[in-house]
């Protein structure tokens, strides 16, 4: 859960540059059920009971519903920070279809974490532990957010732009500004003669 440290962060700059809460309200999100029902199920799809009944169908699944998340964040593009995190959303879906439909985490991360390079397998999970020789090692669970901090966990490059990317999303939709200045020079500004 790296990304709630990026959402506490920017929660925090946002209030500190003078934003408010508030503004996040009036933001408009298209296509937001699929984009949570996206979320929801991979919540239940790593998690008993269905994490372990999914058996095979666990990568495809995972898969779908990372499409769907995907095809949600494709279609607010134009808000602030969303282009970030599409970008990491899809460089981690790429590292998740070139290894069969799990993230590839680095044995040393996954060390650093557990005390083991072994991921638990008693529920279907989305990192499956790879060396250098998986696809894309590079865009996989590479880094580490060490134990006793709250969360910790193996994340990817991916992980640190969709983290980026709310974190500019709440800071400038916290602090809204006007397109057009009404004032210029300590003057209210005049309506421009062509109109």
């Amino acid at each position: 859960m790296l990304l709630l440290y990026f959402l506490l962060a920017g929660v925090g700059i946002g209030l500190a540059r003078g934003g408010r809460l508030s503004d996040l309200a009036q933001t408009r999100f298209r296509w937001w059920p699929v984009a949570l029902a996206g979320l929801a199920f991979q919540v239940l799809l790593f998690s008993e009971p269905l994490g372990s009944q999914v058996g095979a169908a666990g990568p495809a699944l995972y898969v779908a519903s990372t499409l769907a998340v995907l095809a949600a964040l494709a279609r607010n593009l134009a808000l602030p920070g969303f282009a970030l995190i599409a970008v990491g959303a899809t460089l981690n879906l790429v590292a998740i279809i070139a290894n069969g439909g799990q993230m590839p985490a680095d044995p040393a991360a996954v060390m650093a974490l557990l005390g083991e390079a072994r991921i638990p397998a008693d529920v279907f999970s989305n990192s499956v532990v790879a060396g250098s020789s998986a696809a894309f090692a590079f865009l996989g669970d590479t880094m580490v957010l060490p134990r006793p901090m709250p969360f910790a966990n193996v994340f990817s490059i991916g992980d640190v732009l969709i983290g980026s990317g709310a974190v500019v999303f709440l800071v400038r939709t916290m602090r809204r500004r006007p397109l057009i200045s009404t004032r210029w020079w300590g003057r209210p500004a005049e309506a421009s003669a062509d109109g």
